[in-house]
């Protein structure tokens, strides 16, 4: 039992650090750029698109520039859980502009 609770409490700390290093990665400071918007997708711990979600800043910059939540949270979750744009920026800006292209904001 002693082994079980010392392995989580590693695992947890382990986590805690590699997602706190993941933050440190953000492309823009969120609000620096009034014109641009933050593409910040929380990836998880694995490899895998598990569970993949856009961070609220990138969902705020989407709603800022005319999209209403629902539609910006959509698009959030396109953008952030396409199995391709997981650590390709390229592929994951592309993405956005053409869904940005194809669906003008409706407020």
């Amino acid at each position: 039992m002693k082994t079980i609770a010392t392995a989580t409490a590693a695992f947890v700390l382990a986590w805690g650090g590699a997602t706190a290093s993941l933050a440190d990665t953000m492309p823009t400071k969120p609000g620096s750029n009034p014109s641009a918007i933050t593409i910040s997708c929380y990836r998880g711990p694995t490899s895998g698109v598990v569970w993949d979600r856009p961070n609220a800043v990138f969902v705020e910059d989407l709603v800022r520039i005319g999209y209403s939540y629902p539609q910006a949270a959509a698009i959030g979750e396109r953008v952030c859980r396409d199995e391709y744009g997981g650590g390709n920026h390229d592929h994951m800006r592309m993405s956005l502009l053409n869904i940005l292209a194809t669906t003008p904001a409706q407020r």
